[in-house]
């Protein structure tokens, strides 16, 4: 039976979806021999964790920042543990486990979607929407996927498991969806508040009865209980400050004025541009279009559920937005695009039945069906141009057209090497300036300098959101600050200086293969004489403050 279900059009239709998206997810990854993008306080906190034996260490000594080690540990267990099991190499861990676990993504997808809706065609559309737009995996095959990841795929397991509660009001389902709730948190707390509010709108929507009520409150005290060992390991050290801290990083439409603006720019625009996609923005027309024919239906909830998730987190909520925005794109052309191309009329399909004709004569009926023939192979020829026109848009990395797929690269060997250099030829107390070139998200430089030198990297912005006094925020202006440095002249550090109260002994400005950052600076710092020039290599420029 189960052979039949994959055999049958349905089932292939849906596989070759999800061989698409995990062709588009592994391409950049397979390209690269480093993890791409982050990742380096996670490649680091994994090797102490297996260092520390599997228990959780008090600090992580990334950046020499007395960081408390209160990251939400799933992922960093998931690869020590595939590390010393496969002896393979831990760095190549952070590499290819993100990648694994967000193709498990479209699988998870593949589930929700079947339980939420029952046209078939809308289905697979969503399912390959969800492969297909960009902000469903550009943050997630990152080495930083390593946690990202985890969280999104157990996010829609208990989504899933939710809705089946809910719908079918059967207590057993609250049992999974209390687990995989619970995983969550310890896998990314980033993705909790987004559950949190999901489920909520779920019981909203679908969950109103007595084993609605029964379910949620299991579903609620099962997700502290999975999730207690690590939170309460962490608070026993440290209190709950450091969970204080980290929601410094977040942000919804109550925040603040800058913040709201945000939010109310991406629902301005009906959510359409929020989907990564480089080009004409494909699958947010026809989400809209689906939103539009859910609408009509007099059915909100998944409409809802897209505007309640940009609205309620700012940082990340185009990433989880992918989840209501590939199920409306689904809709959009099951209920929409397939009746105008081969009815032109929305709402009935070439494939339902029509009025019976019985006097109709048999070339009436010959040149309907070929009517029909040709109708469907337009549909299909369109719906293959989608296809075809979003794999394009989703394998780009081309920073000119805007699409953060650009920042699907990862350190070249030289960069690498240089920062193997500082470790081996530079003192224990030496303090270094890394000058980003690009914002703190994707300066992969300024993250991975800490991990592969062994050196403080007194701008880096990657683990300051669990230290108090914001921290974050305070590091992240001083990163920008940083950023614009590399455009200007030597006392563009001086007032770095003196605005952030650090000092450095030593200035490394890395040399990309894919940009030109930092050469006023460069020629600036080679002709002043406090500076002297120590390192000059493939990969990058050091130099030493006198």
């Amino acid at each position: 039976m189960l052979r039949s279900r994959l055999t049958s059009p349905f089932g292939v239709a849906c596989a070759a979806a999800i061989l698409l998206g995990c062709m588009i997810r592994a391409r950049p990854v397979v390209l690269s021999d480093f993890p791409l993008n982050d990742g380096g306080l996670f490649y680091l906190m994994a090797d102490e964790l297996r260092g520390a034996g599997y228990r959780l260490p008090t600090f992580t000594e990334y950046n020499a920042a007395r960081i408390p080690f209160a990251y939400p540990p799933f992922g960093f267990y998931a690869a020590a543990a595939l590390a010393d099991v496969t002896s393979l190499d831990l760095v190549q861990v952070v590499r290819l486990l993100p990648l694994v676990t967000t193709c498990a993504t479209l699988v998870a997808f593949l589930l929700l979607a079947r339980s939420m809706m029952t046209d078939r065609v809308a289905i697979v559309a969503s399912v390959t929407a969800f492969a297909l737009v960009p902000r469903s995996f550009t943050w997630l095959v990152m080495g930083g996927g390593l946690t990202r990841a985890f969280g999104f795929l157990f996010t829609i397991l208990a989504l899933h498991q939710a809705y089946l509660l809910f719908t079918r009001r059967d207590l057993r389902f609250a049992v999974s969806a209390g687990a995989f709730t619970g995983l969550t948190p310890l896998s990314h707390l980033g993705t909790a508040p987004f559950l949190a509010a999901s489920l909520v709108l779920f019981f909203l929507a679908y969950g109103r009865h007595r084993q609605g009520v029964l379910g949620a409150a299991i579903i609620g005290a099962l997700a502290v209980v999975v999730s207690a060992p690590w939170w309460a390991a962490v608070a026993a050290e440290h209190g709950f400050a450091p969970f204080l801290a980290a929601g410094q990083t977040g942000g919804s439409v109550l925040s603040s004025g800058r913040l709201r603006e945000v939010v109310i720019g991406r629902l301005a625009r009906f959510g359409v541009a929020t989907t990564g996609e480089p080009l004409f923005p494909i699958i947010g027309v026809l989400a809209l279009f689906g939103a539009l024919a859910a609408v009509r239906r007099r059915s909100i909830a998944i409409p809802a559920w897209w505007v309640m998730t940009l609205a309620v987190d700012v940082r990340a909520g185009t990433t989880y937005a992918t989840l209501p925005l590939s199920l409306l794109a689904g809709l959009g052309v099951s209920d929409v695009l397939l009746p105008l191309l081969t009815t032109g009329r929305i709402g009935a399909r070439a494939d339902q039945p029509r009025a019976s004709q019985p006097e109709a004569s048999v070339p009436t009926l010959r040149r309907s069906w070929s009517e029909r023939i040709r109708e469907q192979g337009f549909a299909v020829a369109v719906l293959g141009f989608f296809v075809i026109y979003g794999s394009l848009g989703a394998l780009t990395r081309d920073d000119d057209l805007g699409t953060e797929n650009a920042y699907l690269s990862s350190l070249s060997r030289d960069e690498r090497d240089a920062m193997r250099w500082v470790a081996a030829n530079t003192p224990l107390s030496s303090r270094f300036l890394v000058v980003p070139e690009e914002g703190w998200a994707a300066d992969k430089a300024a993250e991975w300098f800490p991990a592969l030198a062994r050196r403080p990297s007194v701008a880096t912005v990657q683990g300051r959101e669990w230290l108090p006094d914001r921290s974050f925020a305070r590091y992240s202006a001083l990163h920008d600050y940083a950023l614009r440095c590399g455009g200007e002249d030597v006392r563009c550090l001086d007032r770095w200086t003196d605005s952030s109260g650090t000092s450095f002994s030593h200035v490394f400005i890395p040399k990309s293969p894919d940009g030109a950052c930092c050469r006023q600076l460069s020629s600036a710092l080679r002709a002043d004489p406090r500076y002297a020039l120590v390192f000059d290599g493939p990969g990058a420029e050091i130099f030493l403050r006198r």
